[in-house]
């Protein structure tokens, strides 16, 4: 994997740990900041919906991404699977 490859997984996984960890009540539609030490990037996530179908837990959501390449939005997912692990769905550039 490249570095610019490397740099997106660290940053898909931090937003991923944000969303899941979150408190989707007490948000209440307020923006959640997040910042990856590793890799310098930073953003918000918004939009965090939480759904429930065929017994799977999974929370949608947008996100902006800004480092020294520039400011991106995502949209993705993150389920829940066995163990209480969580796993992203999907995240793909607006």
């Amino acid at each position: 994997r490249t570095p610019v490859e490397m740099e997106r997984l660290s940053d898909e996984a931090t937003i991923r740990n944000a969303v899941t960890s979150a408190d989707v009540e007490t948000l209440a539609g307020v923006p959640l900041s997040w910042a990856n030490a590793e890799t310098g990037a930073r953003g918000q996530i918004s939009g965090i919906v939480e759904t429930r179908g065929k017994g799977t837990l999974c929370r949608a959501f947008s996100a902006t991404r800004e480092s020294f390449d520039g400011v991106g939005m995502f949209k993705g997912e993150a389920c829940m699977v066995a163990s209480g692990a969580w796993r992203m769905q999907s995240f793909d550039a607006l």
